[in-house]
């Protein structure tokens, strides 16, 4: 685990920005394997328990299948992922965690205030 600190600003609009602390892992490719796996796993898994329903299994088996691949795919192909992401509201100034963890590392991102719940903007410290 390749775990970093950075610095971005959370930006509202007409307000000054406000400095959150992420902390970025870096995914080596076993952990990556393991993490497609475990989708792909979670997709067999959904479509054996639908597969003794009748009719069901005629959408339900193919579609978690499809949809485990996909998501595991997805999980693949992540290099960085956000461990966690806290700072201030600029509008309302509540402190909080800003629910990215586990999310592919992207800025800018596009976030709502858990409390006052205006658009927020996520961005590098540049």
């Amino acid at each position: 685990m390749d775990a970093r600190s950075l610095t971005a600003r959370l930006k509202g609009f007409g307000t000054d920005p406000t400095p959150v602390e992420i902390v970025v892992e870096s995914l080596s490719p076993r952990q990556r394997l393991g993490r497609a796996a475990a989708m792909a796993g979670l997709g067999l898994a959904a479509a054996l328990i639908a597969l003794p329903i009748p009719l069901v299994h005629f959408v339900l088996v193919p579609g978690s299948l499809l949809l485990g691949g996909i998501l595991g795919a997805m999980r693949l192909s992540q290099r960085q992922i956000f461990r966690s992401a806290e700072g201030p509201c600029p509008f309302c100034g509540t402190r909080q965690k800003l629910g990215l963890a586990g999310k592919t590392f992207r800025l800018p991102r596009r976030l709502h205030c858990d409390r006052c719940g205006r658009e927020l903007d996520l961005d590098d410290d540049r």
